[in-house]
């Protein structure tokens, strides 16, 4: 009877494939696009437990990869998402069975994975903007690949800040992975504590004139996904900000002006407050403060191009030769022959007058001492000797020595009797004094002036009473100090006292 019973269960066993020892029916979800070994699920196979299950003879992650051929070649390779989790080779873990005809097994593993291993944390993305929970599938595609695409990203925030996104994916592409971690490693960055700290003229210039994107079959990628790659391991083609240059040159195109004539960095002469005035020995370098010599009147040279250092300093900054001057004004129209007048005239010494502001350029030397009368037709070096400009004595005695025939007389204002048209005849043209005082003509000048010029007396005339004078003078309350200054109180020599 018990071989009987045993007999009958062995047969049933066997009819039904090992079915009664099955715990429960295997998942008929599919999500493969083509059938692997010629299943599309795994129900496919709930007849044939040894497909899954050969305990005497091997591992069942083995069976497991025997079918799913694609994982296998993951993990050999160490790419993919296979290749991130720790103990891979316990499938049944993540992908448990016998739940069911509508079981996911694969959707079953979603919240086994850890995300933080892949490059991409999910700190920043437990939720969405609206505060409902983020799905693997509004950012992976679920149901096929499990590739994650860049325009899903780029379509949720511009649900939030569509105009900041736009301008965001034009100055540092579509290729999220490149800046994007999830932590976020670009949320509130301080700059100051990169290679690179922002101080002076840096600290306004925005983040995409340094990062640029440089490679071209990067630029190609903008828009695409990261299927071949869905679990973001690998290298980007381009990273506009962990390759970001230091070097001046790489950002500062250097100067024409001075093209050539440096060997060192940029930064051994400029700073970042302003590209000028740069440093240059260890002292802040101005042309005009330097050297006393502005170039604001060569910017450019008589072709009409732009002049540089070398075109005035052939050997070096340093070397200066006032050769060069004479060599290029000499090249232009009419410089040549002007020049050989003018070197006869002042010499070779350019500087002694030109500071190239021009302080020689449309010279007016009217605001100086005006050149009429016998003046104008003088030459230059009648009056600046050795050539020497500045400073030149605009005082009359500088020039005319004071005649013997009034000299210590009438002091050295010349221009109160002399004009620039003649020296004689001379007029007295400052005199507030009538000259016919007393109505008897004009008086010499000796009756007033009996010593010198300066010197002034009213006893030449009128008899000298001290004591009548003194008494007259006190009634009117003035002052004995005052009594010889007669002039103050009678300009026009009225004998009323002035008010």
């Amino acid at each position: 009877m018990t071989v009987l019973l045993l007999a009958g269960m062995g047969l049933s066993i066997w009819s039904s494939g090992g079915k009664a020892f099955s715990p429960g029916q295997l998942s008929a979800h599919n999500r493969a696009v083509t059938a692997l070994q010629g299943f599309e699920s795994h129900a496919d196979f709930e007849r044939d437990c040894s497909l899954c299950h050969a305990p005497l003879k091997t591992t069942q992650d083995k069976l497991c990869l025997a079918c799913h051929e694609d994982i296998n070649l993951q993990m050999v390779a160490g790419d993919g998402t296979h290749s991130l989790i720790e103990n891979v080779y316990l499938c049944a873990r993540c992908h448990p069975d016998h739940r069911g005809y509508e079981f996911d097994p694969t959707a079953s593993a979603f919240s086994l994975f850890d995300h933080s291993r892949t490059v991409f944390s999910l700190t920043w993305h437990q939720a969405n903007y609206n505060t409902n929970p983020i799905k693997c599938a509004a950012c992976h595609a679920v149901e096929s690949d499990f590739s994650a695409s860049n325009t899903k990203c780029e379509s949720c925030h511009s649900d939030h800040d569509s105009g900041f996104i736009l301008q965001h994916t034009q100055n540092f592409s579509k290729d999220c992975l490149i800046c994007h971690d999830g932590f976020d490693r670009m949320t509130n960055l301080n700059h100051q504590n990169t290679a690179f700290p922002l101080d002076g003229q840096h600290v306004n210039v925005s983040c995409v004139e340094c990062h640029k994107l440089t490679d071209a079959a990067h630029q190609e990628k903008i828009g695409s996904t990261w299927a071949s790659n869905p679990a973001g391991s690998g290298a980007i083609s381009s990273d506009p900000f962990s390759n970001t240059p230091r070097e001046c040159a790489r950002c500062h195109i250097e100067p024409e002006a001075h093209k050539s004539l440096f060997v060192g960095a940029c930064s051994d002469c400029h700073i970042t407050t302003g590209w000028t005035p740069a440093m240059l020995e260890g002292r802040l370098f101005e042309h005009t403060e330097r050297s006393g010599f502005s170039l604001a009147h060569h910017a450019l040279n008589y072709e009409n191009q732009p002049m540089i250092c070398l075109d005035c300093h052939l050997t070096g900054w340093m070397d200066f030769d006032l050769a060069t001057c004479i060599t290029c004004h000499a090249s232009s129209l009419e410089g040549a022959d002007f020049l050989q007048g003018h070197r006869e005239l002042f010499g070779e010494n350019c500087l002694d007058c030109h500071d190239g502001i021009d302080r020689m350029s449309d010279f007016n030397h009217a605001r100086f001492f005006p050149l009429d009368g016998r003046h104008g037709g003088l030459e230059c070096t009648s009056c600046h000797q050795e050539k020497k400009f500045i400073g030149t004595a605009s005082e009359c005695v500088a020039c005319h020595t004071e005649p013997a025939i009034h000299a210590g007389f009438f002091g050295l204002q010349c221009q109160y009797c002399h004009t620039a048209q003649a020296w004689a005849p001379a007029q007295l043209l400052t005199h507030r004094f009538p000259l016919d005082h007393g109505s008897q003509g004009e008086s010499d000048c000796q009756i007033c002036h009996p010593g010198r010029y300066s010197d002034i007396t009213c006893y030449g005339c009128h008899d000298h009473q001290p004591d009548l004078i003194a008494a007259s003078h006190s009634r009117a309350r003035i002052a004995m100090d005052q009594l010889a200054n007669c002039t103050s109180c009678h300009p026009n020599g009225i004998l009323e006292l002035q008010e």
